[in-house]
């Protein structure tokens, strides 16, 4: 299934190359094509500050005739204070679930850092660690059942693997998110204090990480070790 993936998505990327416009690629797929070689990654994420409908039509147009099969909207997010979003599926012939496509409006980077691989226009590995982290603590805060304050971002343990794997391979975490705002800064802290390691365990039998011998005890171990660095500084 994933080699019928990962064909599709090379098709789909292939075309997208040369169809110019503002969207580029971010996410999961482009830190593993680009970046960091770490997991499979089975969704395509378009993301752009101007966020032009037209602009996602005609690129859906082509990646159909590219598949040979209809590219099909899924829903819409229209939102007020929330990014736009639309989301697509398109079915890949012999592969038993769908490739997920998704066009989001990049609500923190009014120009974000664009490099070309292959013609691809693909965000920068500083830029999507950014919005990795910004996945994992959301916008806000909510109060749990036993009332604590947490991060309402989005609890996907691949999140947390590939901000594993960007600190180790682009910059370490506690240096990074001195760079960031305060705001981001308590919401990482908040998320440290309460993210369960026992569900980023369970949830690791999920993704195919292509180091074999990857130790997630020394993954939480080394994250856990990267805040409190960060903390120890903030406090001195």
């Amino acid at each position: 299934m994933e080699k019928l993936i990962r064909d599709a998505q090379l098709k789909l990327l292939g075309a997208f190359a040369g169809a110019g416009g503002s969207f580029a690629l971010a996410g999961g797929t482009a830190l593993e094509l680009y970046y960091l070689q770490h997991r499979f990654s089975r969704d395509l994420d378009f993301f752009s500050p101007e966020y032009k409908t037209e602009e996602i039509k005609a690129i859906v147009k082509l990646f159909s005739a590219v598949l040979g099969s209809p590219v099909k909207l899924e829903s819409e997010l229209n939102a007020s204070n929330k990014a736009s979003v639309r989301f697509y599926t398109v079915k890949i012939r012999g592969a038993p679930a769908p490739l997920k496509i998704d066009f989001i409006e990049d609500v923190f980077f009014k120009r974000p850092t664009i490099t070309k691989f292959g013609g691809v226009p693909v965000y920068s590995a500083k830029n999507i660690y950014f919005q990795k982290i910004m996945t994992l603590i959301g916008s806000f805060l909510i109060t749990d059942a036993i009332g604590r304050e947490i991060p309402a971002g989005r609890k996907e343990v691949r999140d947390i693997v590939d901000i594993y794997y960007l600190s180790k391979k682009i910059e370490p975490l506690h240096k990074f998110l001195k760079t960031l705002g305060r705001q981001y800064q308590r919401g990482v802290i908040q998320w440290y204090r309460g993210y369960s390691r026992q569900d980023v365990k369970l949830g690791m039998l999920d993704l195919n990480l292509y180091d074999k011998e990857f130790d997630i005890s020394a993954m939480i171990a080394y994250l856990d070790a990267e805040i409190r660095a960060f903390m120890a500084e903030e406090i001195r």
